[in-house]
């Protein structure tokens, strides 16, 4: 080990007071393995140019001289090489399904099979959230006609939605108008003054909107459809979901069948043998 300390500060020092020599010289070396001149990181602000190498060198040196050691030891490197080829072989197969999947093409979901999946495996959709339909404007207090807005927030949709909308891209600084689809409620809270600590079934059961005030603006709540945990969860909230799991379901039937056919079509004592 002592041989090693000193050829490494030997060659720290040479390094520092040349700095004209080639970018890939080798600073030290543990059987085939080397440090190279680029590999150390040396910056002014890191004080003492020696010091510095002369660590960095040894931190290298300890971990080689370390890892040779573990190389040498057969039980670990028989461990190693198992884990490395079921990794390639992992990775062989999963590039393989790949391959296959992109040469042969996969029927597309229909909706009817959606509706049928979601139908059979209707307990799996249980919500553990609450999902609503809903509106988010946020309006400063001064804006104007904010009275008229009110009412016509409370009503909606039973408003002229061009002028309400109209007036929402104008004054509002956030807004929240996509009231055809299913968002979590949690989702449309987030980022408010919506009220932290409350029942959020219980609210949702009895409001239907929902006003909080800041110093200068006012954020509003309209919950045009709500479905609660422990209710099933609709059918459109799910679609992407049940989409995948299907698609993923034929991606793996065709994987097997070629599998079996590979299978099927090899000749024991050929291609495999039982032992």
């Amino acid at each position: 080990m002592y041989k090693y300390l000193i050829f490494i500060f030997l060659i720290s020092c040479s390094y520092v007071k040349d700095n004209n020599k080639k970018t890939n010289q080798i600073l030290a070396r543990v059987g085939d393995k080397v440090l190279l001149r680029d590999d150390i990181i040396y910056e002014e602000s890191m004080g003492d140019s020696s010091a510095v190498f002369s660590n960095q060198i040894n931190i290298w040196l300890k971990k080689q001289l370390l890892l040779k050691s573990a190389y040498q030891t057969e039980e670990l490197k028989s461990i190693i090489e198992r884990k490395v080829q079921s990794y390639r072989d992992d990775l062989i197969l999963y590039e393989f399904e790949k391959l296959i999947f992109m040469t042969n093409k996969i029927p597309e979901v229909r909706f009817e099979e959606v509706k049928k999946y979601y139908d059979k495996n209707i307990n799996d959709f249980i919500l553990r959230y609450n999902l609503v339909k809903a509106l988010y404007v946020e309006l400063p207090l001064d804006s104007p006609n904010l009275s008229s807005f009110i009412s016509d927030f409370k009503n909606y949709p039973k408003v002229d939605k061009s002028s309400f909308r109209s007036y929402i891209y104008q004054f509002s600084e956030k807004s929240f108008l996509e009231d055809s689809i299913w968002i979590k409620f949690d989702d449309i809270i987030m980022n408010t003054n919506f009220p932290k600590n409350i029942d959020k079934n219980r609210f949702l059961k009895l409001n239907n909107y929902y006003r909080v005030n800041s110093d200068s603006k006012a954020q509003f709540f309209r919950f045009i459809d709500k479905k609660l945990v422990g209710d099933f969860s609709p059918l459109s909230f799910e679609t992407d979901i049940i989409n995948t799991i299907i698609l993923n379901k034929r991606k793996q039937d065709l994987f097997n069948k070629l599998r079996d056919s590979i299978f099927f079509n090899s000749k024991e004592g050929l291609d495999y043998e039982i032992l």
